[in-house]
């Protein structure tokens, strides 16, 4: 065969049947490959999910486990003073159900599917109170696992059975443990002040939508601390209360013949009626030259307290009642129509709404108050005392029947004016106001004179406590209220808007010296805050002022916890002004009454020098 056939031969030359087969089970092959490699890389990456998720649940639960762990051994440390000695028998069952019991109320049964026997709940106390306690609560139950169950089905599948030669099952739940120990140090001296919010927000529902109000939380929360820091055993523990709405009432704690009130009565439209009239107990601050000051003063001191009340313009006021009316727009007067001028009180006012029709184009609100709207003729009736906070003040005592009915009484009502509140508790903590200095009859009202307490290091151990909570900024007034609490107030007085403190300094470095209630001068002279609901006062020097209180308060050795409680306390500017006014570590934000009453356990569980230690 010459070179020509051969070449053809070759290009004709075809596959036989046995080497087609063998490149058809090659590329078959291939793809079985693929698909048991696909196969492979899912179940890694369904178990790879699956672990990840069991870390996630771990981490939340042993998280939360934790926090209620610390949050019952705080707790469990503050009980232990409801006992006489370390508790044994009986006692100590009891002390480590309250543990418990402390424990679930933040971590219940089944939440986030954890269970843990009660066996697994330890809680021991050693020591002695003179020496000092060691607290030890542990705790460990299991969480199910989430990876076991998806790869075992995923693996074997549904309903596939298991002989004598299968693979054993994987864990189907987790051990997650907590431990935590405290130390509560010999027992100390605690003078305590519970400085509470009783403004007319109160009455709102704590979340800002529905349910409990923030007062019956607040209410409940107090007295928890109550129960937990005052027992029947200790002799060392005393707490007080100071109410504050925008303004303060010491009736029965302070006597108002005492020389640290003023005799003589404030000037402004000063009526024979003004002076008959009876005090309900709501003081106003002293001045320095018409200046206001951070200032806990004294009994004794030559600048005196005036007391607080309200009479209608020296002009009168007059009252409008309107036959229909629609927010500020529909409103209907009969012809020829002439009000109502009342020139003293007690005066009845109309309610459904007032100051709706004439203010404020008017400027209604800017000022004292010259004139009401009102479209029925009776309702609200204004006194001398008219905005005097109806709830007094609690001194300290180891009372606890007294200090609860004084919580339980606790009322919403009237404007937010914080820094008042904080003067009066620095002053139920202040020495110089005790009967043993200031003398029978001009300190507070006691049966023990020497409290509060003498600073001078002759109590060992002596702690100093404020807490303070609001349910958001200062708001002193609304324009348009009667009377307009941005001129009557504890803080700035009757008749007057000054909240002037020439040794006050703002942020920017300026003097206070020329500050008012609504901060209008730092506003274009415009009093009315548009952010702040009904056109209330711009709060800024009110926040300064309180602040300089704070400092004033904290240089003095007092320990200060501040609280922002409820959805109308979640601005920004309400945080850092709380959060600034708290010594260190010490501030707090409970968006709800469940949140409330855990940080005032918190709270309670640190007190008496009583320390986490893990």
């Amino acid at each position: 065969m010459d070179s020509r056939a051969r070449l053809s031969a070759r290009l004709t030359f075809k596959p036989m049947p046995a080497a087609r087969r063998f490149v058809r089970r090659v590329r078959d092959g291939e793809r079985g490959a693929v698909a048991i490699l696909f196969a492979m890389c899912a179940s890694a990456t369904i178990g790879s999910m699956c672990m990840a998720l069991d870390a996630i649940d771990y981490a939340m639960t042993q998280g939360r486990m934790q926090m209620a762990l610390d949050v019952a051994t705080l707790s469990a440390g503050a009980d232990l003073s409801h006992f006489n000695g370390t508790p044994t028998g009986a006692n100590l069952a009891t002390w480590q159900a309250d543990a418990r019991a402390y424990y679930n109320a933040n971590m219940p049964t089944n939440a986030l599917g954890f269970t843990m026997p009660d066996a697994s709940f330890v809680a021991t106390v050693t020591g002695t109170p003179a020496a000092g306690q060691k607290i030890s609560l542990s705790a460990s139950g299991s969480m199910p696992l989430f990876a076991p169950k998806v790869l075992s089905m995923h693996v074997s599948g549904p309903g596939s059975g298991s002989g004598s030669g299968s693979t054993p099952s994987s864990p189907q739940a987790s051990i997650v443990s907590a431990t935590n120990t405290a130390l509560r140090l010999p027992e100390s001296t605690l003078e305590l002040v519970m400085v509470l919010d009783n403004t007319g927000s109160m009455s709102s529902a704590a979340n800002g939508v529905s349910g409990e109000t923030k007062m019956t939380g607040l209410k409940r929360a107090a007295n928890t601390l109550i129960g937990s820091v005052l027992p029947s055993a200790s002799k060392k523990s005393y707490i007080g209360l100071v109410p504050f709405a925008s303004t303060v009432n010491v009736s029965g704690a302070l006597s108002s013949s005492g020389s640290w009130l003023s005799s003589s009565w404030p000037v402004y439209n000063a009526t024979s009626s003004i002076k008959t009239a009876s005090w309900s107990g709501c003081p106003v601050e002293p001045r320095t030259g018409g200046y206001l000051s951070p200032e806990a003063y004294s009994p004794g001191d030559t600048r005196k307290f005036g007391r607080y009340y309200y009479n209608v313009p020296t002009s009168g006021l007059s009252v409008y009642t309107y036959s229909s009316r629609s927010n500020y727009s529909s409103c209907s007067l009969s012809k020829n129509y002439s009000p109502t001028v009342a020139s003293n009180v007690p005066v009845t006012l109309g309610s459904g709404g007032a100051n709706l029709c004439d203010y404020p184009s008017s400027g209604q609100g800017t000022g004292i108050g010259y004139r009401y709207d009102q479209y029925t003729s009776s309702g609200q009736t204004l006194t001398q005392n008219s905005g005097c906070l109806a709830t007094p003040v609690t001194f300290l005592t180891q009372d606890e029947t007294a200090l609860t009915s004084a919580v339980n009484a606790m009322t919403p009502s009237g404007s937010t004016v914080i820094p008042i509140g904080l003067l009066w508790g620095w002053r139920m903590l202040e020495p110089a106001w005790s009967q043993n200095v200031a003398g029978k009859g001009n300190g507070w009202v006691s049966t023990d004179t020497s409290l509060p307490k003498p600073t001078d290091g002759t109590v060992s151990n002596l702690q100093r406590v404020m807490i303070v909570l609001t349910d958001g900024l200062n708001q002193i007034g609304a324009a348009g209220s009667i009377p307009n609490t941005l001129y009557f107030n504890g803080l700035s007085g009757v008749g007057s808007n000054s909240l002037a403190a020439n040794t006050v300094k703002r942020a920017d470095g300026s003097s206070m010296s020329n500050a008012r209630t609504d901060s209008a001068e730092l506003h274009g002279g415009d009093p009315r805050d548009p952010s702040s609901g009904n056109n209330a006062g711009w709060p800024d020097d009110a926040n300064t002022f309180q602040l300089a209180i704070c400092s004033a308060i904290k240089a003095k050795g007092i320990t200060v916890y501040a609280i922002t409680f409820g959805a109308s306390a979640s601005s920004s500017t309400a945080q850092v002004t709380m959060q600034s006014c708290a010594s260190p570590g010490n501030y707090y934000h409970a968006p709800d009454n469940a949140t409330l009453n855990s940080i005032f356990q918190q709270i309670a569980g640190r007190l008496g020098v009583l320390r986490l230690t893990q």
